[in-house]
C-alpha cells in the first residue's frame, strides 16, 4: 500500500475486514494515514464528507496488511546462492561456509521494501547478528513486528552471572522504533540446550512476547532426537552438540512438551515431520505453527501436512523464511505454494494464517491483522489469481 503524509482513501469491490463477527463488505473503502486506518467500511459511509485523494482499485479485494510469521532478514544478502533440494545437512554446510556478517543497510532496506510492496505490514524476524539493523529497516518502512535474538549452543552459564536476555544494542534499537519489539528465541532442540531454551521461554513470558522455535523441520531432527544417529547427528556431534549428548528418545514435539516449551504463546516453525500424536499435542497445547512451504521445498526437507494440522485444530501462520532458502519474501507466493501442495486446502483458512492468527500471537490483535479504525497494519490487495479461493 502507498504510504502518505495526509489522509487518503482507496475503494474496491470487496473488503474482508477480518473482524470477529463481521462479514464481508461490498463496495468498500478504507481511509488511512500512513498505515494507520482511520475508517473502513461501505464506500458511501467512509467517504461521506471526505475531500482528500481517493484511488479506485476497481475489482480488487482488500484485506488487512499481512504478517510474515517467520523470516531471517539478516540472511538477505545470500539470495540466489544456496543449493536446491539437497537436504538440510547439505544446506547447513553451505550456509556455514558463507560470509554471515550483517548485511548492509541497503540490502536490508531492499528486503523490507520487497515485503512491504507485496502487502506485508509486520514480521516476526529471527536472527543473531543483525538485530539492531533489522529493527531500523523495519521501522524505516513503517512495518511492525518482533525481532527475535536467537540463542544457540549448549554452553552452561554460571548461575549467578547469566548473560543478558537481549544484547544491549538490540534493546536500545527498539526503544524509539514504534511498533517493533524484541525478544529472545531458541533455534532448535538439537542446537540450543534445554536450559537455554527454558531461559529464553521464560524471558519471553516476562516480556509478553511469543517464544519461537524451529521444530520438526527435518527427518534428521526426528532421528537425532529418537536415537542420536543419522546424517544430522553426524554433522552436529562434536561441533554444535556436545560429545556426551544423549538423545531424549522421543519426537521433537514430545520433547518440546516435556520441557514445557509448548503453549498458545509458542510459535513452532516448519512442523514438517509430525505424527498424529504430535499434531494432537500441538492442538491440545494451543501451540501456533508457522508453515514455510517454499523454504521446505527449496532445502528439500519435505512437505508439511497442512490439511492434517488444520483438521487437528492447530492454529496456523505462514512465513517466507529467508532469502537463503527462498526466491523472494512475498507471502502470496507461500499461499500459492501451499495450494499447489494441497489443492483442496480451504481458502477461508488462509487469510487468518496471514493476518489474525499472527496478530493474536503477538498480542496485537487490536492493532494488526484487521481493517478497523485504529489498526496500524494498513491494507493489502489479494492478487487476482487468489481472490476466488480466499474470498
Amino acid at each position: 500500500m502507498p504510504l502518505s503524509a495526509g489522509p487518503r482513501a482507496v475503494t474496491a469491490r470487496l473488503m474482508l475486514p477480518m473482524i470477529p463477527g463481521a462479514g464481508r463488505v461490498d463496495d468498500a473503502a478504507v481511509l488511512f494515514v500512513g498505515r494507520r486506518i482511520l475508517a473502513a467500511g461501505p464506500r458511501r459511509q467512509v467517504l461521506r464528507g471526505f475531500a482528500g485523494p481517493v484511488e479506485d482499485l476497481g475489482d480488487a479485494v482488500l484485506v488487512p496488511g499481512l504478517i510474515n510469521a517467520h523470516s531471517h532478514l539478516e540472511l538477505s544478502g545470500l539470495g540466489g546462492r544456496s543449493p536446491r533440494g539437497a537436504g538440510f545437512p547439505a544446506w547447513a554446510v553451505w550456509l556455514s561456509g558463507q560470509d554471515l556478517s550483517p548485511p548492509s543497510a541497503d540490502v536490508l532496506a531492499a528486503a523490507v521494501r520487497q515485503m512491504a510492496a507485496t502487502g506485508t505490514a509486520g514480521a516476526i524476524d529471527v536472527g543473531s547478528r543483525a538485530g539492531p539493523a533489522v529493527v531500523a529497516a523495519l521501522a524505516a518502512e513503517g512495518l511492525s513486528g518482533l525481532v527475535c535474538h536467537e540463542w544457540f549452543g549448549f554452553r552452561r552459564f554460571p548461575a549467578g552471572d547469566p548473560p543478558p536476555v537481549l544484547p544491549p544494542a538490540l534493546e536500545a534499537a527498539v526503544r524509539p522504533a514504534a511498533g517493533v519489539r524484541a525478544a529472545p528465541s531458541g533455534h532448535a532442540l538439537y542446537s540450543t540446550s534445554p536450559e537455554n531454551l527454558l531461559r529464553a521461554r521464560e524471558a519471553c513470558r516476562g516480556l509478553g512476547a511469543p517464544f519461537c522455535l524451529h521444530l520438526a523441520e527435518t527427518a534428521g531432527e526426528v532421528e537425532l532426537l529418537a536415537t542420536g544417529t543419522g546424517e544430522l547427528a553426524a554433522l552436529l556431534l562434536g561441533r554444535l552438540l556436545p560429545r556426551g549428548y544423549r538423545p531424549p528418545g522421543r519426537s521433537p514435539v514430545a520433547e518440546a512438551l516435556s520441557l514445557g516449551l509448548l503453549g498458545p504463546d509458542t510459535l513452532a516453525v516448519h512442523a514438517v515431520w509430525l505424527s498424529g500424536a504430535d499434531r494432537r499435542i500441538l492442538a491440545d497445547t494451543g501451540t501456533v505453527v508457522c508453515l514455510c512451504p517454499r523454504s521446505n521445498r527449496h532445502i528439500g526437507v519435505g512437505t508439511a501436512d497442512a490439511p492434517a494440522l488444520l483438521a487437528a485444530g492447530v492454529p496456523l501462520c505462514l512465513g517466507t523464511d529467508s532469502l537463503a532458502s527462498n526466491d523472494d519474501l512475498d507471502l502470496w507466493n507461500e499461499v500459492r505454494a501451499l495450494l499447489a501442495d494441497h489443492p483442496d486446502f480451504p481458502g477461508q483458512a488462509l487469510l487468518p494464517a496471514l493476518t489474525a492468527t499472527p496478530a493474536r500471537l503477538l498480542g496485537r490483535d487490536r492493532e494488526l491483522g484487521l481493517l478497523a479504525p485504529g489498526a496500524v497494519g494498513g491494507y493489502a490487495v489479494v492478487p487476482p489469481d487468489l481472490a476466488g479461493r480466499l474470498a
